[in-house]
């Protein structure tokens, strides 16, 4: 009889905790926040919902905004070692969505809606646990991870006193397992110029900036294939993005732009990358770096730090995953970082993207593990 009473109980308590979750999963979605284009303020009724529902849990609210969208959001309750960090900004909706994007749906134990799986569940769970608990807790809120020139985290990585916190969990889609490495990111674009001319004229071949730009690249090919072994098989995850230039087949083309990617595994350096390819034909091209973002870790033997968090608080570790995180600026600035959170990022950025209840609670659970 006494079993069949705690069950009875431990029930209830799930399902009072994933009500809170949905609640809370419902006004966030219900809040556009699309990225591009942006356009967030610290004055919307997100911000200032959010500061009320903090500050009656006790919490400590600080807002900064950096004008185009760049929105940090802090709450500090006591004296906590841990940082949870959640982007609230989210890819913008395309065509054909069955369920309205901006408004939580309940189908089959899912929920539906922009944002619930990248990475708003990640938020509610933390908001349901906020009012659940009264344990020191720090939540880092952020608006502009989804779209170009981010620097909500960098800004609060400067302005704020870091140091009190021995690890740093960022939330993203990873099915609650504990991602302790991922690839850096880099996006460049490349400017070549030529000579114009008459396709017969001996200047052509050299002259041509598109030969320039065919130079550089086959240089750039070489390079990233001597990046690949098999244990790493993609290497650096070159990728010519586009290449356009010229007019016609009789003029020598006068200029020749281009766009590439790599992605460099955990340990290696984006910087070392970027400036290696760039100066592969020597100074041919003219290079502008839209992104340059670190690996994580960039130094493999900081990771130890992370995978001892996951030991004490018994987290399961994921296999090293391809996509970047923000998780990544941290660990560049001497925290142990990992990325967690509920969800698949395969139904991230999705038409009628989803984010299932059973990983809601599971996340939820972690996330309270983790305060202890």
């Amino acid at each position: 009889m006494k079993q069949a009473t705690k069950t009875k109980s431990t029930a209830a308590l799930q399902d009072s905790t994933m009500a809170a979750i949905k609640k809370h999963l419902k006004f966030l979605v219900g809040q556009d926040t699309c990225n591009p284009p942006r356009k967030i303020k610290h004055s919307d009724v997100l911000f200032v919902e959010l500061e009320r529902f903090f500050k009656a849990c006790g919490f400590t609210v600080t807002l900064a905004d950096f004008t185009d969208g760049h929105v940090v959001f802090y709450a500090l309750r006591g004296t906590p070692n841990v940082l949870f960090n959640v982007h609230l900004d989210t890819v913008p909706v395309s065509e054909g969505w069955q369920h309205d994007p901006f408004e939580l749906t309940e189908v089959d134990e899912r929920f539906y809606g922009r944002g619930v799986c990248d990475i708003k569940g990640g938020a509610a769970c933390l908001m349901a646990l906020a009012e659940a608990c009264d344990n020191d807790m720090a939540v880092l809120f952020t608006t502009d991870e989804e779209g170009a020139n981010n620097c909500c985290v960098s800004e609060f990585i400067n302005g704020y006193d870091i140091s009190i916190f021995d690890q740093v969990v960022v939330a993203e889609p990873t099915q609650c397992l504990a991602v302790l490495e991922h690839r850096g990111y880099v996006s460049v674009h490349g400017d070549f110029t030529g000579l114009s001319g008459h396709s017969s004229s001996v200047k052509a071949l050299v002259g041509n900036a598109i030969h320039q730009a065919n130079a550089w690249l086959n240089h750039a090919m070489t390079y990233a294939v001597s990046k690949q072994s098999a244990a790493n098989p993609a290497g650096i995850c070159f990728n010519l993005g586009y290449i356009k230039g010229g007019e016609k087949n009789n003029m020598i083309a006068e200029q020749c732009q281009l766009g590439f990617s790599v992605r460099v595994p955990a340990g290696q350096s984006s910087a070392d990358a970027f400036e290696t390819l760039i100066h592969l034909a020597g100074d041919s091209g003219d290079w502008h770096c839209s992104m340059l973002a670190p690996a994580l870790p960039e130094d493999l033997s900081v990771k130890q730090e992370a995978a001892l968090f996951c030991q004490k608080h018994g987290l399961s570790i994921s296999k090293p995953v391809d996509f970047w995180t923000e998780a990544a600026l941290f660990s560049q600035a001497g925290l142990p970082a990992l990325v967690l959170g509920p969800g698949n990022i395969e139904q991230a950025h999705t038409v009628d993207e989803w984010v299932a209840k059973e990983q809601l609670m599971t996340c939820y659970k972690i996330y309270s593990e983790v305060l202890g």
